[in-house]
C-alpha cells in the first residue's frame, strides 16, 4: 500500500498513486488567495510557488487541502512531507525543518459583522479583550506571542484549553460563517485570505478593522518525519537544501512577482 493510500484523504484532497517516498506530498489548509480548489485543482500563490520551485527540482508532489490541524499532524507522523503557510513557532520546530526564506509575509486585522461594527472600536488586541467580544480562531494556528500574552491558555479541559475568549473552529470559512451568525464577533486573520474566503464562499462584504495586529512569514515546511527519497535526493534534509537556494533564487525573479500580481488582481475591493 503506497503513502497516499495510508492517508486520511479530506473531501477536496487531490492525490495520485506513487511509489512509497519518491514523490513528495505537500499538505495544507484552503486559504484563498494562497491555496484553494478551483474546479476541484488546487491553484493559488502557494501552490504556484511549489510547483515551481520543486519542478525546478525534478521532483514530483502532489497535493492535499485539509484542516490545518489534520496537515500539522500529518506533518508529525511523515505521512505528509511538507506544509504549506506554516509559520515558525518554536513547538513545531520539533516536527518540522524551516527553510531561511518564507513564502509570503501576513498581515493580520480583526475581521468582524456589521452588527458589531458600529458600537466598537477596535484598535488592538487590548481593546478586543476589553470588549468581551467573542473572538473565533483556527484550532491549532499559532498566532503571534502578543496574542496569547493577550488571550493566555486555561484549563486544557475546558474549551480546548483556549481562553474563555476564545471560540475555536476548524478553518476561515467556518469563521467567516459564525461572524456572519453573530456566533463570534471577532476574527483574526491575514487580510486577504480572510477577504478571498468570503467572496469564494458567497458571504458577500465581511468589514473588518484596519489596524494591523501583527505580521508573520508563512513557510513551506519540512516533515523531521518524512520518508522521503529519490535518486537526486537521499532524504529530506537533503532536498531541504537544495529547495532553499532555489526558493532565494526564484524569489529574485520576475516569474515570482507575476505570481503574486496574477492572484491578487483579482482580490475583492
Amino acid at each position: 500500500m503506497t503513502r497516499i493510500a495510508k492517508r486520511f484523504l479530506w473531501i477536496g484532497a487531490v492525490a495520485t498513486s506513487c511509489h512509497a517516498g519518491d514523490t513528495l506530498i505537500i499538505c495544507g489548509e484552503q486559504l484563498p488567495p494562497y491555496a484553494y480548489l478551483e474546479n476541484g485543482v488546487p491553484a493559488g500563490i502557494d501552490i504556484a510557488v511549489a510547483r515551481h520551485v520543486f519542478g525546478q527540482l525534478g521532483v514530483p508532489v502532489t497535493f492535499e487541502l485539509e484542516p490545518f490541524a489534520r496537515c500539522q499532524s500529518a506533518l508529525k507522523q511523515g505521512t505528509a512531507d511538507v506544509g504549506l503557510a506554516i509559520s515558525n513557532t518554536l513547538d513545531r520546530q520539533s516536527f518540522v525543518h524551516f527553510p531561511k526564506s518564507y513564502v509570503w509575509l501576513a498581515s493580520f486585522v480583526f475581521f468582524t459583522n456589521k452588527a458589531t461594527l458600529p458600537g466598537h472600536t477596535i484598535a488592538g488586541l487590548d481593546d478586543a479583550r476589553k470588549s468581551g467580544l467573542r473572538i473565533g480562531i483556527i484550532r491549532g494556528t499559532s498566532y503571534h506571542d502578543r496574542f496569547w500574552q493577550t488571550f493566555p491558555a486555561q484549563d486544557k479541559a475546558v474549551n480546548d484549553g483556549y481562553n474563555a475568549a476564545l471560540d475555536p473552529a476548524a478553518d476561515t470559512a467556518t469563521n467567516l460563517r459564525k461572524l456572519q451568525g453573530n456566533r463570534i464577533q471577532l476574527y483574526p486573520q491575514d487580510r486577504s485570505v480572510g477577504l478571498w474566503e468570503a467572496k469564494r464562499a458567497g458571504l458577500g462584504e465581511v468589514p473588518y478593522y484596519d489596524t494591523v495586529l501583527f505580521t508573520k512569514g508563512y513557510y513551506n515546511a519540512f516533515s523531521r518525519a518524512s520518508h522521503f527519497s529519490s535518486s537526486r535526493y537521499p532524504d529530506i534534509t537533503a532536498l531541504l537544501a537544495a529547495y532553499d537556494a532555489k526558493l532565494e533564487e526564484f524569489k529574485r525573479s520576475a516569474q515570482y512577482q507575476a505570481i503574486f500580481a496574477g492572484v491578487t488582481q483579482g482580490q475583492p475591493k
